[in-house]
C-alpha cells in the first residue's frame, strides 16, 4: 500500500474556509446586481422607455446567471473536497490522526446561499 503525502489542513481549510468565502463574495455580487437592476430599468422606462432598458435587464440577468453558477461551483467544490478529505480520514491512519487533533473541521462546510434572481 502506498502512502499519499497530502496536507489534510490544506484540504479542510479550502473546503471549510476558502471556497465558501469566495462563494459568499460572488453570491453578494449577484444579489447586488439583482437589487440594482430593477430600479435602474424602472427609471429608464420613466425617462421615455429608451431601447437600452431591455438590454440592461438582459445583461443583468446574464451576469446574475453566471455569478450564481460560480457560487454553485464553489459550493460543490467545497462539499466535494470535504468528502474527499473525510474519505482520506477513513482510509488513512495518518489522516485520521491529524483529524483527531483538528476537530474543528468535522461536519459539513458552511456554503454560501444561492442569490435570488433579479426581477425584470
Amino acid at each position: 500500500m502506498s502512502v499519499i503525502d497530502i496536507k489534510m489542513s490544506a484540504i479542510y481549510q479550502a473546503s471549510h474556509d476558502e471556497l465558501p468565502s469566495e462563494a459568499g463574495i460572488f453570491s453578494a455580487e449577484a444579489s447586488g446586481i439583482s437589487d440594482a437592476i430593477d430600479p435602474l430599468v424602472r427609471q429608464v422606462a420613466l425617462a421615455g422607455n429608451h431601447p437600452i432598458g431591455p438590454d440592461l435587464a438582459d445583461l443583468a440577468v446574464e451576469l446574475f446567471l453566471h455569478l450564481r453558477s460560480m457560487v454553485r461551483t464553489f459550493n460543490d467544490s467545497a462539499t466535494g473536497l470535504d468528502l474527499i478529505a473525510d474519505d482520506f480520514v477513513r482510509q488513512d491512519e495518518q489522516a485520521k490522526a491529524w483529524l483527531d487533533q483538528n476537530r474543528r473541521y468535522l461536519g459539513d462546510p458552511q456554503t454560501a446561499t444561492l442569490p435570488t434572481a433579479p426581477t425584470v
